[in-house]
């Protein structure tokens, strides 16, 4: 890519959580495809358009990992991602990525997710009885839709429940303030993590890192397939509850509808990940050889930023795309990708999430906001890790 001075950059095109993005609507409409300057002074290519992302996920030149780290293009500075990179566990992308997919594939089956009904349903309960516990206003993010994912995660996983909580705590010390302290946290968190396999793989359960380690003789690899789940499985489901809540919390038509038939919450769960965010959630990607796309030329090594949000917009593929409609379908929303790179946690997403709303919509039928809507957005009130969603969700009952 030739370097320009004037590329659109990612930080001010990122739009808060149930706000419109009217730049990258622009831009959307004017093309599909943009060359754009990252926050580390990096170009890269930004993909908006539904049918082009589609395209890309399907090509195999498409990677996550750059063949060779230290010449990438990133988005951001992340220490996490530079530890798993320093495992060398991405040196063949595809290949541990088929790999990976097998392993974890039948631990995501329609069938696991029948007999791991009955624990999320209690997880969740017991959440909403700690929630009714406070005395509100409350905060539902840290009160509850950060800690529902990571209990069901660390049951999927096996975590000790008496370590639970220290893993919460490692968590929050990958987010500590300054790039030092955050990445102290990533070190810290991945120790733990080796730690635990260890002791899988001397005394195992009937879980998933005890399930996979028998087939994993690299205890960096299975490190770093729990630590991606973490990152999938954790803050991405806290976002959607804490987004899809605060949707059905300010509008009072979409919350009747689905209090009003139960039935209807399956196809308001596919709505409500299809509207969760307006661009943002950008997931690097490489180009593995040269790939032609809209006219343009993506050179081998290219960063390329596919914008599933924005996709879930696009006019092109959804009529009146801006209209929450709990009776879309069909629904091909992109929010958990495409194609080989397909969420293979999805069903328990929507698990997750059906069994949450559910739960506190009939639980706690008088929870309402306790303040104005386009207070969930300040920046000055950010109270949670979370990153590109609500600064806060603070209601009562």
């Amino acid at each position: 890519m030739t370097v320009s001075e004037d590329l659109p950059t990612l930080e001010a095109l990122r739009s808060p959580a149930l706000g419109d993005n009217p730049h990258l609507r622009r831009m959307q409409a004017e093309k599909p495809l943009w060359r754009v300057r990252t926050a580390t002074g990096d170009e890269g290519w930004l993909v908006l358009g539904h049918s082009e992302i589609k395209q890309l996920m399907l090509d195999p030149r498409l990677g996550r990992t750059h063949p060779n780290p230290e010449q990438a293009a990133q988005a951001a500075k992340n220490p996490i991602f530079e530890l798993i990179a320093s495992t060398g566990a991405g040196s063949d992308p595809h290949e541990m990525h088929q790999q990976v997919r097998a392993l974890l594939i039948p631990y995501f089956t329609s069938k696991r997710m029948k007999e791991l009904r009955q624990g999320i349903e209690r997880i969740v309960h017991e959440a909403v009885d700690e929630l009714l516990t406070m005395t509100p206003p409350v905060d539902l993010q840290p009160a509850f839709s950060l800690p529902v994912p990571l209990r069901v995660l660390c049951e999927l996983m096996g975590v000790p429940e008496e370590e639970r909580d220290q893993l919460a705590v490692l968590l929050d010390g990958m987010h500590g303030t300054g790039e030092n302290s955050s990445a102290e946290g990533a070190a810290a968190f991945f120790a733990y993590l080796s730690d635990l396999v260890d002791r899988k793989r001397a005394d195992p359960g009937d879980d998933l890192i005890s399930g996979i380690c028998p087939q994993l003789e690299n205890n960096q690899l299975v490190v770093v397939i729990v630590c991606l789940l973490l990152f999938a499985g954790h803050e991405s489901i806290a976002t959607h509850i804490g987004n899809g809540m605060a949707r059905l919390l300010t509008r009072p038509d979409l919350r009747e509808a689905v209090t009003g038939d139960p039935e209807l919450m399956h196809t308001a769960v596919e709505e409500m990940l299809r509207t969760a965010n307006f661009g943002g959630g950008w997931q690097p990607h490489y180009a593995l050889e040269d790939i032609e796309l809209c006219g343009e030329k993506i050179s081998a090594g290219d960063l390329v930023l596919p914008d599933f949000a924005m996709a879930n917009f696009d006019p092109r593929s959804f009529a009146e795309p801006e209209r929450v409609d709990f009776h879309r379908t069909p629904n091909p929303h992109l929010t958990f990708a495409h194609g080989a790179w397909y969420c293979i946690g999805a069903p328990l997403a929507r698990l997750e999430l059906n069994i949450a709303f559910t739960a506190l919509l009939t639980r706690i039928p008088t929870l309402r906001l306790t303040v104005e809507p386009e207070e969930l957005t300040d920046p000055e009130k950010v109270r949670t890790r979370l990153s590109a969603t609500l600064a806060w969700l603070p209601v009562a009952w």
